[in-house]
């Protein structure tokens, strides 16, 4: 809706599209590796230019989107857990996929994320 030359946007709506765009870019990345090589670097280049672009959008909105992947998971991080009976409640866990980001908005949260934990890999001594 237009009001006084300024856009309303609903940021929650913003959110989630963003969110859909990341699990979109996700999927591509992962059915490139199965494209021919002629066709492969075309979307390749395509899918990195609209990445930018997105990032120039969020930047410009405020917002940023977080990738938890691989960071160890505690309690305090801005996501809800697919899988959180999988595991006991003192064993340590790294963030092993995430399914959705968080998208934040300085340090505030707009839309928390979905991540699948795993068991922290023991370093061997």
């Amino acid at each position: 809706m237009v009001d006084g030359g300024k856009i309303d946007m609903k940021i929650e709506s913003v959110a989630q599209l963003c969110v859909e765009y990341w699990k979109l870019a996700a999927a591509t990345e992962k059915a490139l590796s199965g494209v021919l090589a002629s066709d492969g670097k075309r979307l390749e280049a395509q899918l990195k230019f609209s990445k930018r672009q997105l990032d120039v959008l969020l930047q410009d909105l405020g917002l940023r989107l977080v990738d938890f992947s691989g960071e160890r998971f505690h309690p305090g991080l801005a996501v809800s857990v697919d899988n959180p009976g999988d595991f006991a409640e003192d064993e340590a866990l790294v963030v092993g996929k995430t399914i959705e980001p968080t998208v934040m908005s300085d340090m505030s949260v707009i839309r928390l994320g979905r991540v699948i934990v795993a068991p922290v890999e023991q370093e061997e001594e």
